[in-house]
């Protein structure tokens, strides 16, 4: 091969080459369908299991019930438990964590609460059924009142 065709081709191939990387740095990532859930909760009750110290102390654990619903109509239920983990005055901070059963699936949530505060944003960590892989944040809103409510964002 004569050097003018050597470096023809060189010439070529470095173009497509730039134009192929080009092309893939300017494809636009894809998009992330997401999912939205909204429930009504029913509080079914909670239980205080007081552990170690007598009274109120870390390691003490809170565990809620609740029914869900849709439009009036239940449509799944729920179980939690949060566990103490500080005390700072009136200030008790939970970790807690989430089962939600709905008819598709279920999922799964956690997070630091502070008792006492109306509104809890909690990871997603997983789930089972429809739900399988899910990954998104859960807010509860208006905690431990007549109001509560979940509000569901799945990221897919």
């Amino acid at each position: 091969m004569t050097k003018r065709k050597f470096a023809l081709f060189g010439a070529v191939g470095t173009a497509v080459l730039a134009l192929g990387a080009s092309c893939v740095l300017t494809v636009p990532a894809q998009a992330t369908s997401r999912t939205t859930i909204d429930l009504a909760i029913g509080n079914d009750g909670v239980v205080q299991t007081d552990v170690g110290t007598h009274g109120l102390s870390v390691g003490d654990e809170f565990v809620y019930a609740d029914k869900l619903f849709r439009d009036g109509k239940q449509v799944g239920e729920d179980g939690s438990s949060c566990q103490v983990t500080k005390l700072d005055g009136a200030k008790i901070t939970t970790n807690c964590v989430l089962s939600v059963r709905l008819p598709d699936g279920q999922l799964t949530a956690q997070s630091l609460w502070t008792k006492g505060s109306d509104t809890v944003r909690m990871a997603v960590t997983g789930g089972t059924g429809a739900y399988r892989g899910a990954t998104g944040e859960l807010t509860c809103n208006d905690i431990q009142t007549p109001h509560e409510t979940y509000h569901i964002v799945l990221d897919r």
